[in-house]
C-alpha cells in the first residue's frame, strides 16, 4: 500500500464535517455517530446541490415534497416532509421554438396560454414519474418557475384537468387538501374501463384505501339511483355532501344515462 496519498483522500466534505462535529458539538463522544451525521450531511449537500454541469439549459434544479404518508396537519411545516431535489423541465428548445414563431395579437395570447399549461402539464407530470416515487410541487412553486403567480397557476391546472383528464396531483391535492370532482372523474373513469383498484391507486397516484373509498361512494350513489332515489335525498340518506353527490351522478349519467333521466340531471357547475 502506498501511504503517500492518504493525506489526500482524507480531505474530503464529509471528513470537514467529522472535524466540525468533534471541535464545536462536545456532547457527541461517539465516533461512530459522529461518521453517521457527517455521512448524513454529505448525502443531503450532494441532494442539495446537484453538479450544474449534469444539468441542460433550460433546465431547474428545485427541491419538490416525495408524495408519501397521510392527510396534512396543522402546524407542519414544509421542511417536515421527504425532500427531493431534482432538475425540472422548466424550457425546452421546443418551447423557444413556439415562442419564434408566436403570432401577435389575440392567435397570439392564445398560442401563448396553450404553450404556459403544456410547460406547467410537463413539470407536474416528471415529478410524479419520478422513479423513486412521485416528486411534487405546489402552486407556489411552480408559480415561481413560470414566473405566475398561485391563483394563474390553480386555474391553469382546473383548465388542465379538464381538457386532460388527468389528475396532475399538487402537493396540496396529495396531502388530501382537496380530493376534487376532476380526481373522481379520472377513478371512476379507470374503474368503468375495467381497471382494478391496485392499477387504479398506481395510475392516479393515490393510496389505495382512498381509490376503494371513492368507488364503494360512486356505487352507493348509482344504486340509489338504480332504485329511483331522488338526486335531492341522496345527500342526506349517505352522508355525502352534495357538491360530491352531484360529482357523481354526473358521472352516473356519463357511464350509465339509463339510470338517470335528464330531468333529474343536477345543475351545470354545481
Amino acid at each position: 500500500m502506498n501511504r503517500s496519498y492518504i493525506g489526500s483522500s482524507q480531505r474530503t466534505f464529509q471528513q470537514a464535517v467529522i472535524r466540525l462535529l468533534e471541535t464545536e458539538y462536545g456532547f457527541l463522544n461517539s465516533r461512530r455517530v459522529i461518521g453517521m451525521l457527517a455521512k448524513d450531511v454529505e448525502h443531503l449537500a450532494d441532494e442539495f446541490h446537484p453538479a450544474t454541469a449534469c444539468v441542460s439549459s433550460g433546465w431547474m434544479v428545485f427541491t419538490g415534497t416525495k408524495a408519501t404518508g397521510g392527510k396534512a396537519h396543522p402546524g407542519k411545516s414544509a421542511g417536515d416532509y421527504p425532500l427531493i431535489t431534482l432538475s425540472w423541465p422548466v424550457l425546452l428548445p421546443d418551447d423557444i421554438e413556439t415562442m419564434i414563431h408566436m403570432p401577435t395579437g389575440r392567435a397570439g395570447r392564445q398560442r401563448m396560454s396553450e404553450l404556459l399549461k403544456k410547460r406547467l402539464q410537463r413539470i407536474v407530470e416528471y415529478g410524479l414519474n419520478h422513479p423513486d416515487g412521485p416528486v411534487l410541487l405546489t402552486c407556489a412553486d411552480l408559480g415561481l418557475m413560470l414566473g405566475r403567480t398561485n391563483p394563474q397557476i390553480s386555474n391553469l391546472l382546473k383548465d388542465l384537468r379538464v381538457e386532460t383528464g388527468k389528475s396532475l396531483i399538487t402537493k396540496g391535492y396529495y396531502f388530501d387538501q382537496g380530493m376534487r370532482p376532476t380526481h373522481k372523474a379520472e377513478i371512476v373513469t379507470l374503474y368503468e374501463q375495467g381497471m382494478d383498484e391496485a392499477d387504479i391507486a398506481r395510475h392516479s397516484n393515490h393510496a389505495q384505501s382512498s381509490v376503494g373509498r371513492y368507488l364503494r361512494d360512486y356505487e352507493r350513489v348509482k344504486l340509489l339511483l338504480q332504485r329511483n332515489i331522488s338526486v335531492a335525498q341522496i345527500s342526506p340518506l349517505t352522508g355525502l355532501q352534495p357538491t360530491v353527490v352531484d360529482a357523481y351522478v354526473k358521472l352516473t349519467k356519463q357511464y350509465h344515462p339509463d339510470l338517470l333521466p335528464n330531468s333529474d340531471l343536477p345543475p351545470i357547475g354545481a
